[in-house]
């Protein structure tokens, strides 16, 4: 237990910043921002894609140079800027950010050493592969992970990376777990983005627990249910600048809703239907594959299809499979009344069924390329004449695509990786669904998405669905499928298992269905 009279209770503020501004090529990505934030307090640090946050944290981090006079305290101790990632470690700042930072072709272990080195019984001793196993393995069990140190991180699903990713961040030299935290200001960009409900509940408990016994955290999150759950005050960044800093108990979810965007949100005015409409377009029937066992499906023209269930159940496979990304091991489809047998990602493409992927990062974007290379990318005979590229007639389409998926910046040469992560999403999402097509597969559209990007994304699918698209959306997060769904079908380890339809989705209802069948905890969906 932390005590009263440790030295990391010293001063009142665990960290301090003041005028920080950030210029990139003459555009502000932070502007005069100053915020302190309190020791065994969470602070929730929010705003839309694009709004600094990603930015501010790289600063700490020691990843950007800020701009002249800005200043930075930690523990009442004043640091000479630009810092480095090596003097912020020492600070005593730790960051598990939005990708994680894992290596996949090493161990958990390894991943472990990268940020607080090997352990060995003396100081010019070998390094003990035992003990650094022991100090993983407890630091590990903190957070209830099972697997053994010597996993390698490229085997595990997202949901235990981020579980990896934020046990790695707790852990500390001499000591493992909740004391070890206390010491330090732990910055957490979005840990939650991709887990289940069960794993969310389990991390946000973990965090209530830490500022009980005097943790300090920058939470960075864009689900404002678990805002208002464990946070103490409020900072909200907007364009680059400080627009809010203030407490937030006697806040509800829709007042941090609409000081985070600044306006009230207004849904799309066309309604969800009461009943299917259209014809089949996508059928399967005994559908198999790793984890997919006998799976029956239909999706009607217009219709939106959601499919949810616990980790492990398969809806990440299912997609995929319908993608042309795996083939199944058995079972039958079919589009638009003929055989559909997808054998790589382009075929689909090509029979027109199209998806957006769950790992924007991995398989949705190219980072080190354009907005407007990603958004043709695979598309350019759309702009082509007797086997040549128009590019006047590439950069107009470009241009009205960025538009209508409200790509920010409007910059069509911006290299994607430049972009926040809402934005890239936005581009992948344009791509996917720009250029026509019978069916939109969509995997976690809006992980790690701000509030404002999330409805936008739900209009425009709303949209797509009522000029016939159909659509068939796998997610984690059972909110997305309320007022977006006219159907949801439930997963659980493979097998379909329930359905909602209709009034009868909602977030409870959905999450009854789950917990009723119950999911194999810790493997891939």
């Amino acid at each position: 237990m932390v005590t009263q009279d440790t030295a990391v209770r010293v001063a009142t503020d665990a960290l301090r910043i003041s005028k920080l501004s950030k210029t990139f090529a003459g555009q502000k990505a932070l502007d005069n921002v100053s915020f302190s934030v309190p020791r065994g307090n969470i602070t929730a640090l929010l705003g839309m894609n694009g709004s600094g946050k990603s930015t501010l944290i790289k600063v700490l981090a020691g990843v950007y140079q800020p701009d002249p006079d800005a200043g930075l305290t930690i523990g009442g101790a004043e640091m000479a800027l630009p810092m480095t990632p090596r003097s912020a470690h020492d600070a005593g700042l730790r960051f598990l950010h939005q990708d994680v930072g894992l290596v996949d072709s090493l161990t958990i272990a390894d991943n472990f050493a990268f940020v607080d080195r090997f352990r060995a019984p003396g100081v010019l001793g070998p390094i003990s592969k035992r003990l650094q196993h022991e100090h993983v393995a407890a630091t590990l069990g903190k957070f209830g992970i099972e697997l053994h140190p010597g996993v390698l991180v490229g085997s595990l699903n997202p949901t235990l990376r981020t579980m990896v990713g934020l046990a790695r961040a707790f852990q500390d030299e001499e000591e493992s777990g909740l004391q070890a935290f206390a010491k330090n200001v732990v910055v957490l960009d979005e840990p939650t983005a991709s887990l289940p409900v069960e794993e969310v509940d389990t991390i946000l408990t973990s965090l209530e627990e830490l500022k009980a016994n005097g943790g300090t955290v920058i939470y960075v999150s864009h689900r404002t249910e678990e805002v208002k759950r464990i946070a103490d005050q409020l900072v909200i960044l907007r364009d680059g600048k400080l627009v809010a800093d203030e407490p937030i108990a006697e806040m509800t979810v829709d007042d941090i809703v609409g000081r985070v965007v600044g306006k009230r949100l207004v849904k799309a005015a066309i309604p969800r239907k009461g009943e299917r409409q259209g014809d089949v377009i996508l059928s399967g029937r005994g559908i198999s594959g790793q984890r997919l066992q006998g799976v029956d499906f239909e999706v009607r023209s217009g219709e939106i299809v959601g499919v949810a269930g616990l980790v492990g159940c398969g809806r990440s496979e299912l997609i995929r499979i319908l993608a042309g990304a795996q083939k199944a091991t058995s079972g039958h489809m079919e589009l638009a009344g003929s055989s559909y047998t997808p054998d790589s990602p382009a075929g689909a493409i090509a029979a027109g069924v199209t998806c957006v992927p769950q790992e924007r990062r991995r398989e949705g974007a190219v980072l080190p390329m354009t907005v407007e290379e990603n958004i043709t990318l695979g598309r350019l005979k759309a702009y082509s004449r007797n086997g040549s590229l128009d590019r006047r007639k590439e950069r107009e389409g470009v241009l009205r695509l960025i538009a209508q998926f409200s790509v920010k910046p409007a910059d069509p040469v911006k290299m994607i990786g430049l972009l926040s992560g809402g934005n890239q999403q936005k581009v992948v999402v344009a791509r996917a669904a720009g250029f026509g097509g019978r069916v939109l597969l969509l995997d976690e559209p809006t992980q790690g998405v701000d509030a404002l990007a999330k409805q936008e994304i739900a209009n425009i699918v709303r949209e797509l669905a009522a000029q016939g698209l159909a659509v068939v959306l796998a997610s984690t997060d059972f909110e997305e499928f309320v007022g977006l769904c006219d159907r949801v079908l439930v997963l659980d380890r493979g097998r379909l298992v329930a359905e909602a339809a209709g009034d009868d989705i909602s977030e409870e209802y959905l999450a009854l269905l789950c917990a009723q069948h119950g999911s194999a905890r810790g493997t891939a969906a």
